[in-house]
């Protein structure tokens, strides 16, 4: 994610800063009660970008722009909402870090809706867009290839990002297929997919295979040196002369993997 912080305050020293769409798109869902998400309020509006669906993410808002409603179509630079310090953290957010956090994300899985409340059945009732369904990209980095390239393809830039680890999988138990066939290298359907997936835990590639040459679902090669570079959670660890998911990885592969 994106910490942006605010430039203007009231006179209680609370954010006015507007928090504007980055690009035209659909409101998929809006949180309006901050004691339910550490996020606090936030907006999630779906985009497509060169053919790829993609989901933006403003948190800890102080407010929702009067109008905006699940289902509006809405502009780029259109404002959707006031920048703030919601969350529902024990430590909260003090008025001086009030600040918009800006994600862009992806679905995992769009039957996370039926999974979840099996796992957590006093989970908030935000269907797909838990935090648990959104993979994201790092936002800055994005940003700063599209000021260097602004006719930069997003689809490109998606499908170029670093490889850590593959996985097979049935591509009837891959939802994601359904969700970015653009993803398919060649565009073939096949019974199996080698899933490439950076070390955060975002897949970025789908080769179509023919059979499948060990377990399933299962991991079919490591990048080392980019898994050690990776200072965030990890999905996949070495046990001997092999490699296993670690206990967050195999909660990953459960939500990737799930069909009702």
């Amino acid at each position: 994610g994106l910490d942006i912080r605010c430039l203007q305050r009231d006179r209680q020293g609370e954010p006015i800063d507007p928090v504007m769409v980055v690009a035209d798109g659909t409101v998929a869902f809006i949180n309006t009660k901050p004691g339910l998400s550490n996020y606090g309020r936030y907006v999630i509006v779906e985009h497509r970008w060169d053919g790829v669906p993609v989901y933006t993410l403003y948190a800890h808002l102080r407010e929702v722009a009067d109008g905006i409603a699940v289902g509006q179509a809405v502009r780029k630079g259109q404002r959707i909402a006031t920048m703030g310090r919601s969350t529902n953290t024990r430590e909260g957010i003090s008025a001086d870090r009030a600040h918009v956090h800006f994600e862009i994300n992806f679905l995992l899985n769009p039957n996370f809706r039926i999974w979840y409340p099996h796992r957590d059945p006093k989970a908030p009732p935000f269907g797909n867009f838990n935090g648990k369904n959104l993979m994201g990209l790092n936002a800055a980095d994005f940003f700063r290839a599209y000021a260097a390239n602004p006719k930069l393809n997003f689809l490109a830039y998606l499908s170029q990002q670093p490889v850590a680890f593959t996985v097979l999988v049935r591509a009837d138990k891959l939802p994601w297929s359904q969700l970015h066939p653009e993803l398919i290298v060649g565009g073939k359907l096949a019974p199996f997919y080698e899933l490439g997936v950076t070390s955060w835990g975002m897949p970025v590639s789908m080769w179509p295979r023919a059979s499948a040459d060990r377990r399933v679902p299962g991991i079919r090669s490591v990048n080392e040196a980019l898994l050690n570079a990776d200072t965030c959670r990890h999905l996949v660890t070495q046990a001997g002369k092999g490699w296993r998911f670690t206990t967050a990885g195999e909660e990953w592969l459960e939500i990737m993997t799930f069909t009702p």
